[in-house]
């Protein structure tokens, strides 16, 4: 009875914790999604203004160029001049405003993905939830005859214990003979020191 109770308290608990991480999933794609579209709409227009004020300072230094003609009069060189700078002075500060305004916009864009990855990352921690509301006291498959079978048949097939791992009613075996259940990756080793090192 009392491992009932603990069993359903746990499952509860991991339902209400499925539950939360869902929504915060939810919350974090949406707010990715809302950001990386408006980042977009930021890049475009950016994109559009920083064409055009690079064309804008093009034209500037094209009418300082020509000002500097020997041939010209002095007069239309001078406001030749005098215009071609304030075009490419102009237009330099809007290149300048422009890479600004792109910068922060692919800025957001790297923050809509970072969202987007914790909103996947949250959604796995939900349904690591929902598999352990499944089981939770990771009994796996029933010890005793006492175990109802549908407690055994809604255990997942990975949380099932190996054939090699022995009963909890059996004598201790060496480790040669039995191996425990895997835990996660096997450890790799390094090479092997040098005797006598």
């Amino acid at each position: 009875m009392p491992d009932e109770v603990d069993e359903l308290i746990l499952k509860m608990q991991h339902l209400e914790a499925q539950a939360r991480a869902q929504r915060e999933a939810q919350a974090l794609e949406a707010r990715g999604k809302s950001l990386r579209s408006r980042a977009q709409q930021i890049a475009w227009s950016a994109q559009a203004e920083l064409s055009a004020a690079e064309t804008q300072q093009r034209a500037g230094e094209e009418k300082l160029q020509r000002a500097r003609d020997p041939g010209l009069k002095p007069i239309a060189a001078a406001d030749l001049l005098e215009e071609g700078r304030r075009l490419a002075d102009d237009g330099r500060t809007r290149v300048v405003k422009a890479r600004a305004k792109l910068n922060f916009a692919l800025d957001q864009m790297d923050e809509a993905e970072r969202r987007e990855y914790e909103a996947l990352r949250v959604d796995a921690r939900a349904e690591a939830h929902r598999q352990m509301a499944e089981d939770p006291l990771f009994k796996g498959t029933p010890v005793s005859t006492s175990s109802s079978p549908s407690a055994s048949s809604s255990a997942s097939p990975s949380s099932s214990p190996s054939p090699s791992t022995p009963t909890p009613t059996s004598t201790p075996t060496p480790t040669s003979t039995a191996s425990p259940p895997p835990t996660g990756p096997p450890k790799t080793l390094g090479r092997r020191r040098p005797k006598g090192s």
